[in-house]
């Protein structure tokens, strides 16, 4: 997760974007009172992931419902990964590399009645995206990242 903080968006692989886009763009139709999966639809069928998208929304109303704290989205435009954005990018990767983890940190940011389905939303999300090819939610390991 640390490794994420604070970084730009563009050097996430392309998973990574996908899902900072995915998640930012649920938070703004949400907020301007549209309904996110109808939003966010056709990106999703343009990518080959569509069934992914009922699991993400549900997990993301869990977010929206029953998070335990304030949890804060940058808008679509930001540039760089905030905080918050950073877990849930972190929960993403421990749902295909460490479920129990992932099972483990959201008993810590949501209500404990929404930890098991918000825990099946997130394995069935990232089974989609994986067989899509979007599940890698890194850093691009290329020669202009540099070190920090």
């Amino acid at each position: 997760m640390y490794d994420l903080i604070d970084r730009p968006v563009m050097q996430l692989a392309p998973g990574g974007r996908f899902m900072i886009w995915a998640i930012r763009g649920w938070i703004q139709s949400a907020t301007r009172g549209t309904c996110p999966p109808g939003a966010l639809a056709p990106a999703f069928a343009r990518h080959g992931v569509l069934p992914a998208l009922p699991h993400l929304h549900m997990m993301l109303v869990a977010f929206n419902r029953r998070a335990t704290r304030q949890i804060a989205f940058s808008p679509l435009a930001c540039n760089h990964i905030g905080d918050d954005e950073a877990v849930l990018l972190q929960l993403c990767r421990d749902a295909i590399g460490d479920p129990p983890r992932a099972h483990a940190t959201l008993a810590l940011l949501l209500e404990q009645e929404s930890v098991g389905p918000a825990f099946s939303s997130l394995i069935a999300t990232m089974g989609v995206l994986r067989e899509g090819g979007l599940d890698a939610i890194s850093l691009q390991q290329d020669g202009a990242l540099g070190s920090r």
